[in-house]
């Protein structure tokens, strides 16, 4: 078994059209999904002056202002220092915003309810770097990621691990292209030595078989 590193194994704007239509041939599903997802445009937005909570959190920006609820522009900062900069709907971080926590993590991209959802880029203070999808707070689609000592992966990711077709590639050069299950090597792949010479490989589960 291989180990990689010290174990570390947009919106859609919808055209609205008036057209006849059989409500057999309707997703209903999907048309309140379509719906819930665009933002009101009558929308009444205010600024207030700067909020501070019993608990120490304070939020600058913009308020629904029938609602009361942090909607539009504003930046929340948390007592403990971590801090969101970007777009909010009905009191959850929605659409384009930076996250930085007290370690020294950040997160600029795109969220959704309050999650990370869409194209975004997570920097650890350590140096570590991913980017590219996530879906519900975890990294899911394809995305890279990057270590500091030269290591990478590029490829596909689901519910935050290698899974699916990905290039692993280390430090001096060695390389594996191939298939990846929930972390680990799974299935047939292509090895690649520093000078570029090439082997076929079948792995199950992390093991080489």
């Amino acid at each position: 078994m291989e180990t990689y590193g010290k174990g570390r194994v947009k919106t859609k704007t919808h055209k609205i059209e008036t057209y006849e239509y059989n409500e057999e041939d309707m997703d209903i599903g999907e048309m309140k999904a379509k719906m819930d997802g665009q933002e009101n445009p009558h929308v009444q937005l205010e600024y207030r002056p700067l909020k501070t909570y019993e608990v120490g959190d304070t939020y600058d920006g913009q308020w629904n202002k029938v609602t009361g609820l942090m909607h539009g522009k504003g930046t929340y900062t948390w007592a403990n220092g971590q801090e969101y900069e970007g777009d909010w709907k009905n009191d959850k971080r929605h659409g384009h915003g930076t996250v930085t926590l007290p370690d020294g993590d950040s997160y600029e991209g795109e969220w959704k309810n309050d999650k990370k959802h869409g194209k975004g880029k997570y920097t650890w203070a350590d140096g570590k770097v991913y980017e590219g999808d996530y879906k519900v707070g975890k990294k899911n689609g394809f995305g890279t990621h990057w270590w500091p000592d030269g290591e990478k992966y590029e490829g596909f990711w689901a519910n935050d691990k290698l899974n699916g077709k990905g290039t692993y590639t280390w430090q001096d050069g060695r390389k594996f292209v191939g298939f990846f299950k929930d972390g680990k090597q799974h299935g047939k792949g292509v090895k690649y030595d520093v000078y570029g010479n090439k082997t076929i490989q079948n792995w199950e589960n992390g093991e080489l078989l």
